[in-house]
């Protein structure tokens, strides 16, 4: 359906070549719920040709604030399949795989290999650490997310050329709680990985490349802070 994505096609970026692009690449999103609704939502809109979700968990009340591919009849349902039947009926031309079951450190190549890029949308500092290792292992790109009440940001992985995940937060004390989120600080930093995935599918510079996205949704304001290898890194180090 060329019409579906002739508002996209329509820029001069993209284009008829750039939506091909689009339709050969893979993308794996690892967490269907406040940044995953929209990271998943938008590049599903945008025609990726295969997406990936994985997530364990069911679909529960306190999830609707800010997870929008749900409503509340599917409150107890796996998001995994609750999230795949809605991203269908978005766009049935898009392969969607959906994995119902936990990232760890001993199945993490096995679930992200096969995928272009990784886009991390999850709440675990822990679990961020272990795709940050699984994707650098595997040479992938990794688009993490994070939001903290008002606040959040994006940050990009690709070793060598960048610092890895780890690099960038070994040293800053990253906060493991797990605060409060306004949904709408949830869906710009998802729209937002979203937003750099698309450009790094379609080739175009990478504008986070050694920065970090920081945004301050109280103060509707974004930052981007220099960031470098750290060559002692565990997981990227020399």
């Amino acid at each position: 359906m060329d019409e579906r994505y002739s508002a996209q096609t329509a820029l001069g970026q993209i284009g008829p070549e750039g939506q091909k692009k689009l339709a050969a690449a893979s993308v794996v999103v690892v967490g269907a719920g406040g940044l995953g609704s929209p990271a998943l939502t938008y590049l599903v809109a945008a025609g990726v040709g295969r997406v990936g979700l994985i997530d364990p968990d069911v679909v529960s009340p306190s999830n609707l604030n800010r997870q929008f591919l749900y409503c509340e009849s599917d409150i107890g349902r796996p998001k995994a399949a609750a999230a795949k039947e809605r991203l269908t009926a978005l766009n049935s031309e898009v392969d969607i795989v959906a994995h119902q079951e936990s990232l760890s450190a001993e199945n993490a190549e096995a679930l992200l290999a096969g995928y272009g890029l990784v886009v991390g949308a999850v709440d675990s500092y822990d679990t961020r650490l272990v795709i940050n290792k699984a994707a650098a292992s595997l040479g992938l790109p990794y688009i993490d997310g994070g939001v903290n009440g008002f606040n959040g940001y994006v940050a990009f992985s690709h070793p060598p050329e960048t610092p890895c995940l780890n690099c960038v937060f070994i040293n800053r004390g990253a906060d493991k709680s797990s605060p409060g989120v306004l949904g709408t600080t949830a869906g710009v930093i998802g729209a937002l990985e979203a937003n750099l995935a698309l450009l790094w599918l379609l080739g175009h510079d990478n504008p986070i490349r050694n920065k970090l996205l920081l945004y301050d949704g109280a103060r509707m304001k974004t930052d981007l802070a220099g960031v470098s290898r750290d060559k002692n890194c565990p997981v990227c180090g020399s």
